[in-house]
């Protein structure tokens, strides 16, 4: 393939890639009643390299009805950082099955907080605590899975195949309450050159005035040191909440993250969120105008 043909292709690709992000704003804007939606989309500016200004966010969408709908959506930002989901799917009460390319199942239990409280941070930091589904889109080229999920209530099982890297990946989460403290936990199995697992388990609880959570992730299939994240989120007032956190490598603790962020609620759903902190050496800033649906 010569260079001209793999940048149309290359560009076509993105195009489609991007397409859920763009729907899940225009349905933002809309507020379409057939369409349900868990996450939030903003608009910003960091210190971060390659994400002076960004948008992009992290969440779902789908079909309010039972029976044969869709669903898609997208983590990340517009621009070569993100991952996009779309899936023909099947809904029954609270069971779905999805068919196209459906969110990791490792994605959605035990997920890193940092994305929360600073999105460009954490899209460098994929390889902790991510799906290899979710590491291998952002920073490999052509890394285009699809494949099976179910989900219910406090559980998911999702199976992909990425063909042009011949690599399976199995993943399982569920969450449940054990007294005072909510529990989740996932694991992945990859099959591609080699075999290798992720697994991670979180614990969160209500702590004086707001709630602490830690989460251990074990990243070798990601080829990443196991890390540790512990972060502490509460209301300083009825409309100002502060996250503190702190994220290591536990391998590399040079390499580990500490940010201060604020959410300052402005109206309804619409909060401006400030962030900053200190990571890998280097002093970071954040500040973005989110939606949160």
């Amino acid at each position: 393939m010569d260079f001209f043909h793999f940048q149309v292709q290359n560009t076509r690709m993105k195009r489609i890639a991007l397409l859920p992000l763009v729907l899940c704003f225009a349905s933002a804007a809309q507020a379409e009643p057939w369409l349900t939606g868990d996450g939030w989309i903003a608009l910003g500016g960091s210190t971060v390299e390659d994400q002076d200004v960004w948008l992009g966010g992290d969440g779902t969408w789908r079909t309010a009805w039972n029976g044969l709908g869709l669903t898609f959506g997208a983590f990340g930002t517009l621009g070569r950082e993100h991952e996009t989901y779309a899936a023909l799917s099947y809904s029954l009460g609270s069971a779905c099955y999805e068919i196209g390319n459906p969110r990791p199942a490792y994605d959605s239990f035990a997920r890193p907080l940092i994305s929360n409280v600073m999105l460009p941070e954490a899209l460098i930091r994929t390889e902790s605590g991510f799906s290899r589904l979710t590491d291998g889109t952002i920073n490999v080229d052509n890394y285009l899975p699809y494949g099976l999920r179910y989900s219910d209530t406090g559980m998911a099982l999702s199976l992909h195949y990425v063909e042009d890297y011949d690599t399976t990946v199995l993943g399982l989460g569920g969450g449940w309450n054990a007294g005072d403290w909510r529990i989740e936990a996932a694991l992945e199995y990859i099959d591609g050159d080699g075999s290798d697992a992720n697994a991670k388990v979180q614990g969160s609880r209500v702590l004086g005035p707001g709630e602490i959570t830690g989460t251990f992730s074990y990243n070798e299939a990601n080829d990443a040191p196991a890390a540790m994240e512990l972060a502490y989120r509460h209301a300083l007032s009825d409309r100002v909440a502060l996250t503190e956190l702190v994220s290591v490598p536990i391998e590399e603790p040079e390499d580990g993250v500490a940010l201060l962020g604020a959410n300052i609620y402005l109206r309804g759903s619409t909060s401006l969120d400030v962030s900053g902190g200190y990571g890998a050496g280097d002093g970071l800033a954040n500040a973005a105008l989110r939606f949160e649906f």
